[in-house]
């Protein structure tokens, strides 16, 4: 499930720059259809981005547990 979660979150920071970079250094945004989809890279980037740092808690809060259990 974590590691599933990780690789959400770096298939959305792929795509959150891809959006940026199609924005930034192209025409697209001249278009319907290149609106539509730089705004769909970066919506659906951010939110892929977003569980990252519950994942990052959890291991935490999992590796604090296993440390006061062994003292």
């Amino acid at each position: 499930m974590m590691k599933g979660l990780k690789i959400a979150h770096w298939l959305g920071v792929f795509m959150l720059a891809t959006g940026i970079m199609l924005y930034s250094f192209t025409a697209l945004t001249q278009e319907v259809s290149g609106i539509l989809l730089i705004s769909c890279l970066i919506g659906l980037g951010l939110v892929l981005m977003s569980p990252f740092p519950m994942v990052l808690f959890i291991q935490w809060a999992r590796a604090q547990e296993n440390s006061n259990s062994s003292q």
